[in-house]
């Protein structure tokens, strides 16, 4: 992701309505560009100081550290689901294999000896 995408989409991650498959990219991107950051952290102070005198919230204090936690809680939540996409796939994968052995099986194409008494 190069900067001028990432800046379309600091607005999106602020207001909390960015598209899950571009939040890991983004993230990544923020974590190394320095110019890319200090706006994220802009418009994210912003937002938040702005919501601080809606709501008189008393967590909004330490800014910076909010989007920090708020940065880590999105990255591990990117993670998490990368991982579970991953073990569904994986899962998928293994039962399409066992339902192809088990019709090949079916109509004798194969010889399978576990199966042998349950067909």
């Amino acid at each position: 992701m190069d900067c001028k995408e990432a800046e379309k989409l600091i607005q999106p991650y602020v207001q909390g309505n960015m598209p899950e498959k571009e939040m890991e990219p983004f993230i990544s991107h923020i974590r190394k560009c320095h110019t890319c950051h200090e706006e994220l952290e802009t418009y994210f102070i912003v937002n938040r100081a702005m919501a601080y005198f809606e709501d008189d919230a008393p967590d909004s204090y330490n800014l910076t550290g909010l989007l920090e936690r708020d940065l880590e809680k999105k990255e591990e939540e990117a993670r998490h689901r990368r991982y579970k996409d991953t073990f569904f796939r994986v899962l998928m994968l293994i039962l399409v294999l066992f339902l192809v052995l088990l019709a090949l099986h079916y109509f004798e194409v194969i010889e399978l000896p576990w199966l042998k008494g349950l067909l």
